[in-house]
């Protein structure tokens, strides 16, 4: 698919996200490019006429899934499958850009592999203490982001000694 094939769906996929009526959709196109169908536009018009569209609220999403347990891996830690689903969940509320596997490992390699001399490959080769320790900075990173957006929306400060089921719960409620 060349790059006026993927910005024409795009646009398409933005005007079913914004729930753009026909009428309204065909007179933006013409308002903005002087045509009333993207197959007639140019790349350059396309790119306008998205970039019309993200300014009334459309987002682009990565095709990208979730980090996918991987099955045929040997485990040394049972807290690597909270750490993933702690790292998704960072995904699905925007803490994170890419919540795949590999951004995983290259996230732990900062983290854990600091002044070693033995290096850790991914999550599963990760210990007991290593996992532990690697699950709680994730957590803390994401309560953090999550109580900073619930400040901001509700305007009330929260106690910094919340537990992470509290704010993730509370998170929920409001957004």
């Amino acid at each position: 698919m060349n790059n006026k094939q993927k910005y024409i769906q795009l646009i398409h996929i933005a005007k079913q996200q914004l729930n753009m009526d026909e009428y309204s959709y065909r007179s933006m196109l013409e308002r903005l490019t002087a045509k009333n169908s993207t197959a007639k536009m140019t790349v350059v018009e396309l790119l306008k006429v998205l970039h019309e569209l993200e300014q009334k609220g459309f987002k682009v999403r990565s095709r990208r899934g979730y980090s996918p347990k991987t099955e045929s891996a040997v485990v040394k830690s049972n807290i690597t499958n909270k750490i993933r689903a702690v790292w998704i969940a960072m995904g699905q509320d925007n803490v994170i850009e890419d919540s795949s596997e590999r951004a995983l490992n290259a996230y732990m390699h900062k983290i854990i592999n600091k002044n070693r001399n033995i290096l850790m490959l991914n999550v599963q080769s990760l210990e007991q203490y290593e996992a532990g320790r690697l699950l709680e900075i994730l957590k803390n990173w994401h309560k953090r982001v999550l109580i900073e957006r619930i400040e901001s929306k509700t305007g009330e400060k929260m106690p910094r000694k919340i537990g992470y089921d509290n704010v993730i719960e509370c998170y929920q409620e409001l957004f």
